[in-house]
Order: structure tokens, then sequence, then C-alpha cells
């Protein structure tokens, strides 16, 4: 996967896929926050890759979770790298697909049409992975 990367506030990056993503979450009643300390340690990434990433997972976030529910981004040093976590209080992923869900194409069965391909967590796998092996 060719990517260009570079030093990144990743700060910088949660602030821009919480902004892209804040009228949609607040049209639905979710609350969508970050928990992060005020400086990060720069990282070598791909900012759009990374960006993409973030914005899917929480896109997601606010697909699957009820009216009045809470989206958290959070992330904290951890090294030479930094977590991120992307947290609600939707349902959840039922375990006989906590295996699966990062494979292309597959869904998790709903009683709700909520669309999608089934790609987005399995690009998501291939971004956060060849990050990885820098």
């Amino acid at each position: 996967m060719e990517m260009a990367i570079e030093p990144v506030a990743i700060s910088l990056l949660i602030e821009r896929a919480i902004a892209a993503l804040a009228a949609q979450a607040e049209e639905k009643g979710l609350a969508l926050h970050q928990d992060r300390p005020a400086e990060l340690p720069p990282v070598k990434a791909a900012p759009n890759k990374i960006t993409w990433v973030l914005t899917n997972l929480i896109a997601n976030a606010i697909r699957y979770t009820e009216p009045d529910g809470q989206i958290e981004v959070s992330a904290k040093p951890a090294g030479s790298f930094v977590d991120i976590a992307v947290s609600d209080t939707g349902a959840g992923i039922p375990l006989e697909y906590q295996t699966k869900i990062f494979d292309k194409f597959v869904q998790v069965k709903s009683d709700k049409a909520v669309g999608g391909s089934g790609l987005g967590l399995a690009i998501c796998k291939e971004i956060f992975k060849a990050h990885r092996e820098l």
C-alpha cells in the first residue's frame, strides 16, 4: 500500500475526523467527544489514511449507536506509538462476529437496515497494518 508518510500531530487528525461528523452525530442526538492528553507525541503516519480510518470508525459508531448515546475517541501515548480507540454505547458486536468484522465483505446481521459494503473495517485493518510495518 502506497502511503505518504510524515510526522503527524495525531490530535489534529482526531479533531478533523470529529469535526467532519459532529453534525451527523448531533442530528442523531449523540454526544461525540474526545478523551486525550493536551499533548500527544508526533507520530510517523499517512495523515489522509489515518483521518479516513478515524472517520470510518466514528461513522460506524454513529450508525450503530441509539439516539441519546455517547461516542468517545480516546488517545494516549504508548511507547513510540499512540493508541487510539473509538468507543460507543451501542449494542456492541456479537461474539460470533468479533473475529470476522475486519474481513472483507463481512457485515454484522442486524434488525436495522444500516447499509454498507462490508469493506470499511477491512480497509481500516490494512491501513493500520501498513503503519505497524513502518
